[in-house]
């Protein structure tokens, strides 16, 4: 186990008067006032946002453009009894968008559908194929859900059946849009819907509170309308696991659907929560490394429609199946992982070239496409440089998987090989690809030319919040700091440095953590330093960047820090 990598510690510029503003205004310490301007608050109003939103602050989705269409139509739809199809990407975000979805639908009595392409026959977006066989079914109202902004060909040939699109997405659009009834993308230039980054189950969310609200108007309900905010569970997983920035509409989405999850109302997500051992109160890395990837096995391993199938169940029995099956998918996929990433580094390894170039593009006949990407993560966590993996199909056609590291940009990289590719798609940090087997050697070298041209020389970078003594992490100051929940991506959890810390004793368990005890001062504190089996024999005295956090344990809770890097 080799020693984590030093990283440049780049500590956040202090606004000291901006942060006595806010810790008197809001009655909190300077230090989590400090991290308040670190997250980008500039103002005592909205620090208040941010430590106190609630759905109350959510934007009017009327905002968003072709809102108004959207609705008109799915409104004649089911005044009419059309045939609805909810077309749902294979992800998580797409999962829960296309049952948050379906569900909202039958609630109102409408006749509809659901379908998630199967993503090795298939693959990403909307399918003409299947398109052609829900229009011949009858379907005269299809909506996407996480996809169809790039599906001009396939809205085409719905229109040519007889057949309405109405595309919600949040991918970032191409200069041809779809010819849809109305397309819902916060990303559209001309849309003023100011939450931006928010994901596609947050798009299908707003349209789902537009609807209502329409029919409220025509005096729908009679025996009253359904609850929008049941349907957070599912807004707050999609939006987690699919890697939305968690800062304005997404915070206020994430928040308010972790506190319906403690004790979930959806019968699916009861299940799925039993299947994943989770007992106490849900946090976002729950989502995110425990809920999420058992609902992205499904579409990885066979089909997602199997995941969809929980959300909508409200037998609990069937839930409890599906869950199990989707948890034996999970383990699969995480085995089949082991094993990629077994063999990637196997041939990392025995390359001295591989090891001393700038960029990693590996190749096998024996590697699942579903799960390249994954690995892909890995390598790039082990090695810091981007990495490229392709699994070869048996027609000779490689279907690729990369991902990059901080300032790197892949897609541009990947940009000067567009030759050598049959289609490629991605954005800066993650991209995909599908190349002819005999051009893979000719890729490599020009895709290694192209990240060593990039003059970019990496070293991971650290953003510290501010320097403590240990004295001061207190209960007080780690309660307050639950306040800024939920982490994630935009709103990393507080990053603090403490230096010549004494260090009494350490030890390696598991093989690859440190576990520490340390004291500065008077105090002393346990600390653990995850994957850092290769640091041996710290001397007497260090600096340390950590995060704190309590440490619960048979009963009892302490302080306890988690140590992301070092300097001795």
């Amino acid at each position: 186990m080799s020693a984590p990598m030093k990283k440049n510690w780049t500590i956040k510029k202090e606004n000291p008067k901006l942060r006595e503003r806010i810790s008197k205004h809001l009655g909190i310490s300077p230090l989590t006032a400090q991290i308040l301007i670190n997250r980008g608050i500039g103002n005592e109003a909205e620090a208040n946002l941010f430590l106190n939103s609630t759905l109350f602050d959510l934007p009017s989705p009327y905002l968003m453009k072709g809102m108004d269409k959207a609705v008109e139509r799915i409104k004649r739809a089911i005044a009419g009894k059309e045939k609805i199809a909810i077309y749902g990407d294979y992800d998580v975000d797409g999962v829960t968008s296309t049952a948050l979805f379906y569900t909202f639908l039958k609630s109102l009595g409408a006749d509809v559908v659901f379908y998630n392409p199967d993503r090795m026959k298939e693959g990403y977006g909307v399918n003409i194929e299947a398109v052609k066989r829900l229009a011949e079914g009858g379907v005269t109202l299809f909506i996407s859900g996480d996809c169809g902004i790039t599906a001009v060909k396939e809205v085409g040939e719905a229109k040519r059946l007889g057949a309405d699109f109405i595309v919600t997405d949040h991918h970032k659009p191409p200069e041809e849009l779809p010819d849809a009834v109305s397309i819902l993308n916060p990303q559209l230039s001309d849309c003023k819907y100011p939450g931006k980054t928010i994901a596609g189950v947050g798009v299908i969310f707003n349209l789902a509170v537009a609807l209502r609200r329409a029919l409220r108007e025509d005096g729908f309900f009679r025996q009253g309308e359904p609850n929008l905010a049941d349907y957070l569970d599912l807004v707050a997983l999609g939006t987690v696991a699919d890697c939305a920035p968690l800062t304005d509409v997404n915070r206020i989405f994430v928040k308010e659907g972790i506190k319906r999850m403690e004790n979930p109302k959806r019968t699916g997500l009861l299940a799925l929560k039993e299947a994943s051992s989770i007992t106490g109160p849900v946090n976002t890395f729950d989502l995110g490394f425990k809920l999420g990837p058992r609902i992205n096995a499904s579409g990885r391993m066979s089909t997602a429609g199997k995941a969809v199938e929980l959300f909508i169940s409200d037998d609990i029995r069937s839930a409890r199946d599906i869950a199990k099956a989707l948890s034996r998918e999970n383990s699969e996929r995480q085995n089949i992982e082991g094993e990629i990433l077994a063999e990637a580094v196997r041939q990392i390894e025995s390359e001295p070239g591989i090891l001393k170039a700038n960029s990693i593009v590996l190749a096998s006949a024996d590697w699942h496409p579903g799960i390249i990407g994954i690995v892909a993560s890995r390598i790039v966590e082990r090695y810091e440089k981007p990495a490229i993996l392709i699994a070869i199909g048996g027609n000779g056609i490689g279907k690729g998987s990369g991902r990059s590291v901080e300032g790197i940009n892949i897609y541009s990289a990947l940009s000067e090989c567009r030759e050598l590719f049959e289609q490629f798609g991605g954005h800066e940090q993650a991209a995909g690809l599908s190349i002819k087997k005999e051009n893979i050697e000719e890729f490599r070298a020009m895709f290694e030319k192209a990240i060593a041209g990039s003059g970019h020389a990496y070293v991971p970078r650290l953003d510290i919040d501010g320097e403590v003594e240990f004295q001061e992490l207190t209960d007080a100051l780690l309660t307050e700091f639950g306040m800024l929940e939920p982490f994630g991506i935009g709103n990393p959890e507080p990053v603090l440095i403490a230096r010549s810390v004494e260090v009494l004793s350490q030890r390696i368990f598991k093989d690859k953590h440190l576990g520490l005890k340390l004291k500065q001062g008077t105090k002393s504190l346990d600390a653990i330093w995850f994957n850092a089996g290769g640091v041996t024999g710290l001397p007497d005295r260090i600096d340390l960047a950590f995060t704190p956090e309590f440490n619960k344990w048979n009963g009892k809770k302490d302080i306890r820090l988690r140590v992301l890097d070092g300097s001795w």
